[in-house]
């Protein structure tokens, strides 16, 4: 039971992945030469990023626990990815999706689950302490969500759908956030190229301003005041796949 949650954990984040690339969260990385005399050349990255969320989930888990429920980690698995341009040579311009996973617990025969999920746009200040190394000052702003899920573990038959058939719930809140926080990043192979790319995020998520409790579309009253709020921190990894095609396009040049 316990590898078949984490494998159902998992596949969300994989999932959120897919979504990220979907809308055009990761583009490629690429920048574009400025005339002579021009202003500095605009600069597009992507990455993706996995890493640790501390959550506010200590009412929620109250709330479990007083109706026998098991309780939930604090601190989420967060997954997801993003990209940011630079403008005017300092000014970083991004937008990041993220998805929190925890593994699902079982309780008498249901499947319940725990996660969430935000988006953000940001503004940095880029600085360059060496030439293959830049660090950033991130502000952030957005909204995302938290889902509590009370399903069936799977091992329901017909006749006990017909015996209970409000065998699942979906609850959710919805949150607007404020991100601050900070970065480096170290590049790999010739400055400005594109080569691979490792980071370190770091920072502090805040909840600006909570929804309640719903089930479905029904306003819940009463409802436990968890929140996505707490720091975070992250690794992030980009340029991969320019790096494997100037890999690709020098073997071609060879042959």
């Amino acid at each position: 039971m316990a590898l078949a949650s984490s494998f159902r954990s998992v596949r969300r984040a994989l999932l959120l992945l897919f979504v990220a690339g979907l809308f055009g969260l990761v583009p490629p990385a690429h920048s574009q030469d400025a005339p002579p005399g021009g202003a500095p050349p605009s600069e597009t990255r992507g990455y993706f990023a996995v890493g640790v969320n501390a959550t506010d989930l200590g009412p929620l888990n109250d709330r479990l626990s007083a109706n026998g429920y098991p309780t939930f980690s604090t601190e989420l698995l967060s997954v997801g990815g993003g990209g940011y341009r630079v403008v005017a040579d300092r000014i970083l311009l991004g937008a990041e999706l993220t998805g929190l996973v925890t593994p699902n617990q079982g309780f008498q025969g249901r499947d319940v689950f725990v996660g969430g999920g935000y988006g953000l746009f940001s503004l940095g200040y880029l600085f360059r302490p060496a030439p293959q190394l830049r660090a950033y000052p991130l502000a952030g702003f957005g909204a995302g969500g938290l889902v509590l899920t009370i399903g069936d573990d799977g091992a329901a038959n017909v006749d006990d759908v017909l015996e209970d058939p409000n065998r699942s719930a979906t609850l959710s809140k919805g949150s607007v956030l404020v991100s601050l926080g900070a970065g480096v990043e170290y590049q790999f192979g010739t400055p400005g190229g594109n080569g691979v790319r490792l980071g370190l995020r770091g920072g502090y998520l805040l909840s600006a301003l909570d929804s309640d409790w719903q089930l479905d579309q029904d306003r819940l009253s009463g409802g436990p005041d968890a929140t996505m709020q707490g720091p975070f921190l992250r690794l992030t990894i980009g340029g991969v796949g320019d790096a494997l095609e100037s890999i690709r396009d020098n073997d071609d040049e060879d042959e």
